[in-house]
């Protein structure tokens, strides 16, 4: 975390610094307007509109004239599917925060944005609403969310670009926490052993951090289990305990083999036998998976644990954590340290103690829990004789430790 307070002028900067040059809603836009972009979003997530505080999201366009944004995918002509999508309004709206705070109600699903962009007179304006598709390679926009009143999210596609919250940038660890650490290993064995194909491994582990994003979008904060057993017995004494059904892992595994079937190395699949057949068969396995996502972490709004087995497949919502003496964590987040000692949770409370016990008590299952104020921490034991492992993540992270 920077030393200091910071006010959002200073993002402008940071924001140059990390977007990779295919962000080319950047290309000829000055300081200035990116000053005004990001001023106008913090000052529209302090207001409430009619009592309600909605989050603020904005899709920052920049001088883009097309309505509908392919993939990297799409475009080599391998899977028809969109990023982005603009619904244009017939004249560009004020960019104004009592503007956004308006239509923020219209994006209570999380695809729906305001579309920002610089309009011909060189002014920024809401040009209309952006639908979100699939997250797939580089995105050549931008997603700017005010979650929370003083809190800014920056993101390019999945990548986290910097987290504002009060007048502080939180870093993220992505090099000790997401990319190839414990926790993102274990997730990989997990899916493995469920029989996940190879290719369809990364997929897996991207769906438990979009799980992990909805957590954080309903505000209410919850736990998230991802069991390393089939069959786990918590579930059995769960008051909201599910008869098993189709799972993440299946639909992904479908998703992937409906993609490549017909195909071979001389012909694509834009060649194969029956090609389209296949393109839309994945994009609905696709689009049911999304949709699956979406309506597990809404269910972690309610008191108590969602737990999934390996395949990614809905045990039981609700479930109650046993309490049990304090957990020893060893803190794996960036300059750590490695001591292993009993760490104070204070005003997290007994969720946070809960989870620690379940993890203690269930080496190699994987527990996200999520607060009120957005901040999320998951814990993970590698084996009965490892300490518990602790990362904190910052709000809105869409990746996996």
């Amino acid at each position: 975390m920077m030393a200091g307070y910071v006010f959002p002028p200073a993002l402008v900067r940071l924001i140059r610094e990390r977007l990779t040059p295919k962000s080319w809603c950047l290309f000829e836009v000055t300081d200035d307007e990116l000053v005004q972009l990001l001023t106008t979003i913090f000052f529209a997530g302090l207001e409430t509109y009619e009592g309600d505080h909605y989050a603020i999201s904005v899709a920052f366009i920049g001088r883009n004239a097309d309505d509908l944004v392919m993939t990297e995918d799409a475009a080599a002509g391998v899977l028809p599917l969109y990023r982005w999508k603009i619904l244009r309004f017939a004249a560009p709206r004020q960019y104004a925060p009592r503007e956004l705070v308006k239509l923020a109600v219209a994006g209570g699903d999380r695809r729906i944005h305001c579309a920002v962009g610089v309009l011909e007179d060189g002014t920024l304006g809401i040009v209309g609403l952006a639908r979100e598709g699939f997250s797939t390679g580089s995105d050549p926009f931008i997603k700017i969310v005010a979650s929370r009143p003083g809190c800014l999210s920056i993101r390019s596609g999945r990548d986290l670009i910097l987290e504002y919250e009060r007048g502080t940038i939180v870093t993220v660890d992505d090099d000790g926490v997401f990319t190839g650490g414990a926790v993102h290993r274990a997730l990989r064995t997990i899916a493995r052993s469920a029989g996940v194909d190879e290719e369809v491994v990364p997929r897996y582990v991207d769906a438990v951090g979009f799980l992990v994003r909805e957590i954080v979008a309903h505000a209410t904060g919850g736990i998230l289990i991802i069991s390393a057993e089939q069959q786990p017995a918590v579930a059995e004494s769960a008051p909201y305990r599910m008869a098993l059904n189709s799972s993440l892992a299946a639909l992904l595994r479908l998703g992937w083999r409906a993609g490549v079937g017909g195909s071979d190395a001389n012909h694509p699949p834009s060649e194969a036998g029956v090609p389209a057949f296949n393109q839309l068969l994945r994009n609905a396995f696709l689009t049911e998976a999304e949709r699956v996502v979406e309506e597990f972490g809404r269910l972690t709004a309610i008191d108590g644990a969602v737990l999934l087995n390996r395949d990614l497949a809905l045990m039981a919502f609700g479930v109650i954590l046993p309490v049990g003496q304090p957990v020893a964590l060893e803190h794996a987040g960036h300059g750590s340290n490695g001591g292993t000692h009993v760490v104070e949770f204070g005003s997290r409370g007994t969720r946070h103690r809960a989870a620690a016990t379940y993890a203690a008590d269930h080496p190699r299952s994987v527990v996200f829990v999520a607060s009120e104020d957005g901040h999320v921490s998951c814990m993970f034991r590698e084996r009965s004789d490892a300490p518990v492992r602790l990362w904190w993540l910052a709000a809105g992270t869409a990746h996996v430790p």
